[in-house]
């Protein structure tokens, strides 16, 4: 945030990149709130609103925009000075920097550290970002990509039965929905009813999406299930750079989904992250293997997720803890998705010490769960926001799955590349000089942890990860124990 506000105030004309809308939104209110000249460009606000945006710093009439990778290319928004990122896979930063200075004159660009687990580790190990690669990730069989993919070949010539014999299931859904019917041995379109479907497709993410409305405007959008989490009755949402409260989120049969936004004063302290509970089944295992004595196995899966309540977090003080409020009825919606489940090791020495060695275990599974996605984010290609985790209180099992609905290839890149990511998490958890019992944001917190970072125990997440690399064996058994599940 001070590199953005310096370069602004600087007469720098400045895009700051976020990897997250709420990261965008965040930076943007801050540097407001210090007198910058600044608007919010990402996905999921409305395309006349983006324009607007581009427009009015193409014109100078805004010193810096606030970005997630919306701006990364192929958008001409004029003249550029300075470069502000977090962090992000050297080659996409590079990309990022080619934005600046394209008409000659002196550039600058800064990499912005964040209090995270992986800006943690690259500080104490730059030579690691250098030569750190990018992976790209997809999932070509998520079923709700497939769907559109079919109707719009269909679209573009009608689908012959030799054709059809790879993707005969999908076809036949959409034959239930009306919009295919087979014609002399060719599968045909509506061409009515696909052109509707095919116009409300979103490349941000498939499934249902959320309109988001301001009075009778419709403002934006967010996609399921991240919706579920940030737009429940009475949390505190930024859009375009400030903050609403949601007055109502309605589901209703036959019915796009909505939420009604209400305006709050500027001077609100707080804005509210989801408490969530979830709890996964698994529909097929595709694959198993071992890294180094654990077993995993790469599976789909089907997430039962439900909003609890939230917790208020001020403003200012971005721990990822607050005051918790509770909802009377939970918000409740499953999701098929891919990822990989294993048996973490049982941190044994720390629970000798301990009164309560439920607590430590579960405490110590938990936190693994954080920092393996937190600190695998380069592995992945700066996927951690796009993975979704769970430890099953004490038995061991942790989950980590796809955060879109269908899955995205994320976890898919993680499973292939997890003794990596269990050695950086030992050493992000090592060599973090914190010396509180749950560890702190730079090793053990996650800001999407839907348990409001309860309960952490770093010490035993740094036992759990010793005994992984070392070689203990554990298997994932047939049965799923424990009664708790923590995100």
């Amino acid at each position: 945030m001070t590199s953005s506000r310096k370069a602004a105030k600087g007469k720098h004309r400045t895009i700051a990149f976020s990897n997250s809308h709420l990261g965008s939104e965040l930076l943007a209110f801050y540097a407001a709130r210090q007198g910058v000249s600044i608007r919010v460009h990402r996905a999921g606000l409305a395309p006349a609103a983006r324009v607007e945006v581009e427009e009015m710093f193409k014109s100078g009439r805004l010193s810096a925009l606030s970005a997630t990778p919306t701006l990364e290319l192929g958008i001409d928004i004029g003249d550029v000075d300075a470069i502000v990122s977090n962090i992000v896979p050297v080659n996409r930063l590079v990309q990022r920097i080619g934005r600046a200075a394209r008409r000659g004159q002196q550039g600058y660009a800064f990499l912005a550290l964040g209090n995270d687990p992986i800006s943690q580790y690259y500080k104490s190990h730059p030579d690691d970002y250098l030569s750190d690669q990018e992976f790209a990730y997809t999932d070509p069989d998520n079923p709700f990509v497939k769907e559109y993919q079919v109707l719009a070949m269909a679209c573009d010539r009608p689908i012959s039965m030799a054709e059809s014999k790879s993707s005969w299931d999908t076809i036949q859904k959409l034959v239930s929905r009306g919009l295919l019917s087979a014609e002399k041995e060719r599968f045909s379109p509506d061409f009515k009813k696909a052109m509707e479907v095919l116009g409300a497709y979103s490349i941000r993410g498939i499934g249902s999406k959320v309109d988001i409305k301001i009075g009778s405007r419709i403002a934006g959008d967010r996609a399921l299930p991240q919706a579920l989490e940030e737009l429940h009755r009475d949390a505190i949402y930024f859009l375009a750079g400030r903050r609403y409260r949601v007055g109502a989120l309605h589901f209703e049969k036959n019915r796009q989904p909505y939420a009604e936004l209400e305006q709050i004063p500027s001077d609100y302290p707080y804005y509210t992250k989801a408490l969530t509970d979830e709890w996964p089944s698994i529909t097929e295992m595709h694959e198993r293997k071992q890294v180094f004595g654990i077993e995993v196995a790469y599976c789909s899966l089907k997430i039962q997720k439900r909003v609890l309540g939230y917790a208020n977090i001020e403003i200012g003080q971005e721990v990822a803890q607050g005051k918790k409020v509770m909802f009377n009825e939970p918000l409740e919606l499953e999701f098929a998705t891919k990822g990989f489940v294993f048996r973490a090791p049982r941190p044994q020495d720390a629970m000798g010490k301990a009164d309560d060695e439920e607590y430590v275990e579960m405490s110590a599974f938990h936190a693994s769960e954080h920092v393996i996605i937190e600190g695998s984010a380069m592995i992945t290609g700066g996927a951690s926001q796009d993975l979704g985790g769970i430890s099953l209180g004490s038995s061991g099992l942790i989950f980590v799955y796809d955060g879109s609905i269908g899955g995205n290839g994320a976890s898919r890149v993680l499973y292939d590349r997890l003794d990596r990511a269990l050695g950086r998490a030992l050493r992000i958890l090592s060599e973090c000089p914190c010396k509180s019992e749950s560890g702190c944001p730079r090793c053990t917190y996650s800001y999407r942890c839907g348990n409001n970072n309860e309960y952490l125990h770093k010490m035993a997440a740094i036992e759990v990860m010793n005994r992984a690399v070392e070689g203990e064996k554990t298997e994932i058994g047939e049965e799923i124990e424990g009664d708790r599940a923590l995100v």
